[in-house]
């Protein structure tokens, strides 16, 4: 699901608003299905690398240094302050109420549901493992690493040579 977000978020603003920029920078705590220990996000980021044509560099926050993750300090408590003393029925109405959050240094949230059923217990393809096309740093590389969207020679008889006919890289 965070793979997805990011070629979402591609598609719908940042393509627009980033074509020169030579990337996009991604910012993630170590937790989660976006950890630095989750070889499905590291696929999925691939392959959203490949279908964009652009290199897409992950930084994990160490474990434990989630406190030091701008987002929690410039976007959550605006959230929060939006819902407080509301009753939330559903989630159009939390949809509506974070979208209208805005502050005077230029914050503005956009926020759509993401209307695709995810499965569960999917599992990393073995020789994605195997041979992980991931470039990584020479410091904390297992924190930083990037993927470069050239097309991969390293599976070329495989199921993720063939990436581009998954249902889930279609555009909204």
């Amino acid at each position: 699901m965070a793979a997805d977000a990011v070629r979402r978020y591609w598609y719908r603003m940042g393509q627009s608003r980033y074509s020169g920029g030579g990337g996009i920078l991604a910012l993630a705590d170590c937790g989660g299905s976006n950890g630095y220990r989750v070889p499905l996000y590291r696929e999925r980021l691939h392959r959203v690398a490949q279908l964009l044509g652009i290199p897409i560099r992950v930084a994990h926050l160490p474990p434990y240094c989630s406190k030091y993750n701008p987002i929690d300090h410039r976007l959550f408590c605006h959230l929060t302050q939006a819902i407080s003393g509301r009753l939330v029925e559903s989630l159009s109405w939390m949809q509506l109420l974070f979208s209208k959050v805005s502050t005077r240094t230029g914050l503005r949230v956009i926020c759509e549901l993401a209307r695709k059923t995810y499965q569960t217990g999917i599992k990393t393809a073995a020789e994605f493992r195997q041979n992980e096309p991931t470039e990584r740093d020479e410091t904390l590389g297992q924190f930083n690493y990037c993927y470069q969207h050239e097309i991969p020679k390293l599976f070329p008889n495989s199921s993720l040579a063939s990436w581009r006919t998954v249902q889930w890289v279609t555009p909204i």
